[in-house]
């Protein structure tokens, strides 16, 4: 989902709950509600809805929605390919070596698969830079051994990504063509532990270099290749299946 697509759902949502009652709102919005909030009654006391995030990493809570005395926290889902947790490759090996020590191969395949140029900290030449695709070709045995490395983080790896600790989201909501289909995480991270895994798949997610930068575009402006990307490439299927 594009930041900006993104966006326009959630003010969309917020436009049709904040300040609104249960009574009166749109057939999709009233099911909403129930899927959230459950046994609901006082159809005529008032709906709050916010944009509430975390911080930083943390950023995980889109929106918030207080109804009576509960508080329920979501994250907001349209599309495919929905991109779900970018960081500093560095910051992301100290959150791993933070939950179980990495040993110094270990941690060097993490950067080795990041920068894809043959080195362990972004020094090779342009013309060596590749993409995952290609790089993991050239480096097979290597390569199965670092997904297995990021395996053995996959539960916190779920919890990083999905969650954080920060206002974190009581459930996903995926929007597709005016319907809401809601998961609880802990079915999503069922669905993450026990989803058959290809060579390039962490559970229900892949990962890349966020911007490999193949060219040098780094070298020549703003663009940086530090940072890490998750991306769920078929979320409906993960929470509608």
């Amino acid at each position: 989902m594009s930041i900006n697509k993104g966006f326009e759902i959630e003010r969309e949502i917020i436009s049709n709950l904040n300040n609104q009652k249960i009574s009166i709102l749109p057939i999709e919005y009233k099911k909403l509600m129930a899927n959230l909030f459950k046994n609901i009654g006082g159809e005529n006391d008032l709906i709050k809805c916010e944009k509430k995030e975390g911080i930083g990493l943390e950023k995980k809570n889109d929106l918030t929605i207080k109804f009576q005395n509960k508080s329920v926290n979501l994250s907001i889902k349209s599309g495919s390919a929905n991109s779900v947790h970018q960081e500093n490759i560095h910051s992301f090996i100290e959150f791993l070596n933070s939950k179980k020590e990495l040993e110094i191969e270990r941690k060097n395949l993490i950067y080795e698969f990041h920068w894809c140029d043959g080195t362990l900290n972004n020094t090779g030449k342009i013309e060596d830079r590749k993409s995952k695709v290609e790089y993991k070709k050239i480096r097979k045995d290597k390569y199965a051994i670092y997904m297995n490395t990021l395996r053995e983080y996959k539960k916190e790896i779920f919890f990083r990504v999905f969650t954080g600790s920060e206002n974190p989201p009581d459930y996903t909501v995926y929007f597709k063509t005016g319907v809401f289909f809601v998961l609880d995480f802990k079915d999503l991270l069922s669905k993450h532990l026990n989803t058959k895994e290809s060579d390039s798949n962490l559970g229900i997610l892949t990962v890349q270099n966020w911007n490999a930068c193949l060219q040098g575009q780094d070298l020549k402006g703003s663009k940086h290749r530090n940072d890490i990307q998750f991306k769920c490439k078929d979320f409906a299927r993960h929470l509608i299946e």
